[in-house]
């Protein structure tokens, strides 16, 4: 029976002008989006070789990562020059992207295509899966005719599901086969691994959705008020939530701006060279200023750190309410261009400059340490973030599908 009920659904809806747009859809996005976060990726692969240090640099910058054409995320920022030197570490702040143009809109990457269209994709499909064949007597007939509740349900969101997967997973298929065969683009065993992370993590969020639908549909009497219904779901798990969990974070989070804290940091540096000069005599003013330097930034780090990094899980523990976020923080970490990546160069980067701090000052003392940067290995990224939001993700699925079924086993079909 479930099988029947699939085949009818996609059978009915394949050749529909609404099938046919929204593919039509999915299909522009991507290509958009490839060419553009491509030639982003370019412009930052040059950028990259004109601001590659010598070895002799304490500077540091590492290459953009062939899986933010795909998701963006932080890429962009993990990408720019480490200007090192005693005063601290200075960000370059001059590179640009593709064009300045682009800054003004979202850039459309495969990210912003899950999260924010394929969702509403799902939610359009499966709108109508229930009030839809109550108004047309269909789901009526159905029952009469022996269908069981829970057969019709299953092959309703399964069926409503393929229709909206599997059309958009063949494209993203297209997408990185395509990337991957561009000149610019070096691929291995976990650049494959990690897409096809995110095109699972697509198939649980897009079955999320679908779930949704169903379940709207099956709590409400007609398809255009589930419609309704559902757009103002939709907008409340992509948009609102997620960017007022970032505000209220914010606000509960006592964090000083960054800009206020390079200030401090930067106050420090210059009082403790300042001191230097008035004791320009003292053979051991030298030695101090270099100690009270280290000890500013140490201290700068130590204070600020543990706060920045509550904000960030306030942030998290708020915004995963939506799977929204969930996804975000999943697809960002999982392609080593979100935070736990951000956080993991920062690491690196502090330590690059304790080691090599001496060097910094004095360069006669000795040779420089090489700053050497690998990703933040798949491992810890699933121990540390991806398995919560993989299990946020399957939790609200399936608890979306059982509401479903409590709801339509109840639902008047009159």
């Amino acid at each position: 029976m479930v099988w029947i009920i699939i085949r009818r659904e996609i059978i009915e809806n394949l050749t529909t002008y609404r099938f046919l747009l929204l593919t039509g859809l999915l299909a522009l996005l991507i290509v958009v989006s490839i060419i553009v976060t491509y030639g982003d990726f370019q412009v930052r692969s040059e950028n990259y070789n004109v601001l590659r240090p010598e070895k002799s640099s304490a500077n540091v910058i590492i290459p953009p990562n062939p899986l933010s054409i795909f998701v963006r995320g932080l890429d962009a920022n993990l990408g720019r020059l480490y200007e090192v030197s005693m005063l601290g570490v200075d960000v370059h702040s001059s590179q640009q992207s593709i064009n300045r143009l682009f800054s003004l809109f979202t850039v459309p990457d495969m990210l912003f295509i899950i999260k924010v269209v394929l969702a509403l994709v799902a939610l359009l499909f499966a709108g109508d899966a229930i009030c839809g064949e109550k108004e047309s007597g269909t789901l009526k007939l159905a029952l009469a005719n022996g269908g069981s509740r829970i057969a019709i349900l299953l092959g309703k969101l399964c069926g409503r599901f393929l229709l909206t997967f599997v059309p958009f997973f063949t494209l993203f298929l297209i997408a990185v086969i395509v990337v991957s065969l561009l000149p610019d683009v070096q691929t291995d065993s976990i650049f494959w691994t990690r897409v096809s992370i995110i095109g699972l993590a697509a198939c649980i969020y897009s079955l999320v959705f679908t779930a949704l639908g169903i379940f709207v549909s099956s709590i409400v009497a007609r398809s255009s008020t589930s419609m309704i219904v559902c757009l103002a779901v939709w907008v409340l798990l992509v948009f609102i939530i997620p960017n007022m969990g970032v505000t209220i974070a914010k606000t509960v989070a006592d964090v000083p701006p960054g800009d206020r804290v390079e200030m401090e940091r930067r106050l420090g540096t210059i009082q403790a060279i300042f001191k230097r000069v008035q004791h320009d005599a003292d053979d051991r003013a030298g030695a101090r200023m270099v100690q009270e330097i280290k000890e500013s930034n140490s201290h700068m780090f130590e204070t600020y750190r543990p706060k920045f990094n509550n904000l960030i899980d306030i942030t998290k523990t708020i915004t995963r309410i939506s799977p929204a976020g969930s996804l975000t923080y999943l697809v960002t970490d999982v392609t080593s261009t979100g935070l736990l990546e951000e956080k993991h160069l920062k690491d690196a980067i502090s330590q690059h400059v304790a080691r090599n701090f001496d060097q910094i000052v004095e360069p006669e003392k000795g040779e420089m340490i090489p700053f050497i940067y690998t990703n933040k290995p798949l491992v810890d990224v699933f121990t540390e973030s991806a398995f919560v939001d993989f299990g946020i993700l399957i939790i609200v699925a399936v608890s979306f599908i059982v509401f479903a079924m409590i709801k339509f086993y109840r639902y008047d079909v009159r």
